[in-house]
């Protein structure tokens, strides 16, 4: 089997770094990276040339276009997005609130759609925005269907860096036991309350859900099971689109 190409594995983990929080400088990113602090000045000098990233007025760097430009066609061209789109905007449409497609990837959940409510209060776009899985409804929904030894492990491994505001591995494997249970993962914390249920798929680990919420004082938790109702159903029919077949759900 082919290996990864280091210097290539290099630059990807430097736009990695912007991606989760930028603008930053050449020094707080060969810091972060752990990596030399000319080879980080090279690989940004290359991805500006090609305006994958660009210097902001303080000379640190973000993200660029180019980037942007690129993420724009592969969402245009994902069979995903294009079959969740219309269940996304029905959902907020039968809710009146905001709805959202997530889907999960290396480590990190990233919002694909929402369909933001007509309401005065509301919650507000999140497209292109990404989050830590273990304290998101969709991230835990998403974890609750793939195999929990390796789940655990890499929350146990997340905890060794980085305990403050992550769950135990007992609470989170007993969460992930109540989730696979009811079909749904909540959220409801002083501000808002979030309700998601996942896409399922026959051709390995679940990597996206569905979405649905609004500001706590009036989405109560009294609503959370007629929204996961009409989550799963809207959950059902994106997953059949997308060659799932039911066994149970």
């Amino acid at each position: 089997m082919s290996q990864p190409v280091g210097t290539l594995v290099k630059a990807m983990d430097v736009l990695d770094a912007l991606g989760e929080s930028a603008p930053v400088g050449v020094l707080e990113l060969s810091r972060r990276l752990e990596m030399d602090k000319s080879a980080v000045s090279r690989i940004l000098t290359t991805f500006k040339s090609r305006d994958y990233v660009r210097v902001v007025e303080d000379g640190r760097y973000d993200l660029g276009l180019r980037l942007f430009e690129l993420g724009q066609a592969l969402q245009e061209r994902m069979p995903f997005r294009e079959t969740v789109i219309p269940h996304i905007d029905a959902i907020a449409r039968e809710t009146d609130e905001t709805a959202f497609a997530v889907h999960y990837s290396q480590g990190q959940i990233a919002y694909l759609y929402d369909c933001v409510s007509t309401r005065d209060i509301r919650l507000g776009e999140r497209a292109g925005d990404r989050a830590s899985p273990w304290n998101h409804p969709a991230g835990k929904v998403i974890l609750a269907h793939h195999d929990q030894a390796h789940v655990l492990a890499a929350l146990a491994a997340a905890r060794r860096t980085q305990r403050k505001g992550l769950p135990t591995v007992e609470s989170f494997r007993r969460e992930m036991t109540q989730i696979r249970k009811q079909g749904y993962a909540t959220q409801l914390d002083a501000e808002t309350c979030l309700v998601a249920v996942p896409v399922l798929n026959d051709t390995g680990p679940v990597s996206a859900a569905l979405m649905v919420g609004g500001p706590a004082f009036r989405v109560a938790t009294s609503q959370t099971k007629s929204l996961a109702k009409l989550l799963a159903q809207h959950g059902r029919e994106v997953s059949h689109s997308l060659g799932w077949i039911a066994k149970s759900y």
